[in-house]
């Protein structure tokens, strides 16, 4: 039974150094199961609790906070490690994985071959977004408990409970592995692998602060001197949220950041009318006021460029979008590839703003352009002939001048 799963408890350096020489002892054709618990509401990094490996069919499970400055070389072992690296929606795992590398000055920041089994899943066939215990019970016929997923993992000791849960959420990623891939074309496993590649280079570096602005949402409403003040503002949120380790919403939501840039409130009041929360005005209210006044001033920056959803936000290029999505789609029709892993919104809106940049767009790269092919869907607004618009499009826009 799922619930009798056995586990290694590592909280004493000994464990640990242990565990050092094991994931070294690793070659490739070895895999790695991983998994993260951390807490992060309120916080801008993640408030690392437990690491659940999986390792020749023993779980192990790290108690990082326990460990304290101890973990480290567990890390640098696993980042530099020649096994492959599985894991489940793994986003949020390789982010702070990525970042207690960085935090300790480990190169590479990420493991080498490193797989995202949910991803995997979409390149033969499944839904993206499928949960880990739903591809247990389609794939494996193993029925997986979820309740423990809204834990404290801050809190010591840990239950009995909580190991196991966290256990059972590495202990079948190998068996996964062998039943996704039996599955698979070789031609979509090397596409799948080729995909996890991007993904992995994505966390090379944290965010540059001034390139913040780019992905603030409806950035790309805002006019040249709106974002401009965007620039500023997004800039001096994050280095904020990281200087003192606050979660960026809990500083300026990301939906009242282009209200901010476009109105420029002047007072507390006029801040909770432009969406800031009143709970933020209270413990923020000057230092955003403060930010603003010195936006409003500030010279424009020499970089400023099309925000990534800018496209996405002219009315007339509607048509453009429908015909790009119409294209992939029967593009990757028998190809056995989940129509969202090319149709996620950041793809689209990378088409458009690449080309205007005249850069290479992602869908026009790799493995995509292999599927895909030649793509000449054209920035100009494409219209149906009965279609009439008084509004045009800045296929250049002002702040690329």
């Amino acid at each position: 039974m799922s619930e009798d799963v056995g586990y290694i408890f590592v909280d004493q350096g000994s464990l640990a150094r242990e565990l050092c020489d094991l994931i070294d002892s690793l070659q490739e054709g070895d895999f790695i199961g991983l998994d993260t618990e951390f807490m992060r509401v309120t916080c801008y990094y993640p408030d690392f609790s437990l690491l659940q490996l999986a390792i020749h069919g023993n779980n192990y499970l790290v108690d990082v906070w326990m460990l304290e400055g101890k973990v480290q070389p567990i890390i640098e072992s696993l980042c530099r490690t020649k096994a492959t690296v599985l894991t489940f929606a793994c986003s949020e795992d390789i982010e702070l994985l990525a970042h207690e590398a960085r935090r300790i000055q480990c190169t590479p920041t990420l493991p080498e071959s490193l797989y995202d089994l949910q991803l995997m899943l979409a390149f033969c066939g499944h839904s993206y977004g499928r949960g880990l215990s739903f591809a247990l019970q389609e794939l494996l016929g193993i029925s997986l408990s979820k309740d423990c997923t809204r834990s404290n993992w801050t809190h010591r000791p840990l239950t009995r409970e909580q190991l196991v849960y966290s256990a059972l959420d590495v202990c079948y990623l190998e068996p996964l592995f062998y039943e996704i891939r039996k599955r698979m074309s070789d031609r979509n496993f090397s596409y799948f692998v080729q995909e996890m590649d991007y993904i992995r280079s994505q966390y090379d570096e944290e965010m540059d602060e001034d390139d913040a602005y780019l992905s603030v949402t409806a950035a790309g409403m805002l006019s040249d001197r709106e974002l401009n003040i965007l620039y500023y503002l997004a800039r001096e949120r994050l280095l904020f949220a990281q200087q003192e380790n606050q979660a960026l919403n809990r500083i300026i939501t990301s939906k009242a950041m282009w209200q901010l840039a476009r109105y420029t409130p002047r007072s507390k009041k006029e801040l909770e009318h432009r969406g800031v929360r009143h709970n933020t005005v209270r413990l923020y209210g000057d230092t955003i006021l403060k930010w603003i006044s010195q936006a409003r001033v500030a010279p424009r920056y020499e970089h400023l460029t099309i925000p990534y959803d800018y496209f996405s936000h002219q009315r007339t290029m509607q048509g453009n979008f429908d015909h790009l999505k119409k294209v992939v789609g029967e593009r990757i029709v028998g190809s056995n590839i989940c129509p969202q892993v090319l149709l996620r919104k950041q793809l689209l809106n990378d088409y458009f703003r690449a080309k205007a940049l005249g850069e290479v767009p992602l869908l026009q790269q790799s493995w995509r352009l292999d599927l895909l092919g030649p793509l000449d869907v054209p920035l100009e607004p494409m219209q149906h002939e009965s279609e009439e618009s008084s509004e045009e499009i800045l296929i250049k826009p002002p702040f690329l001048t």
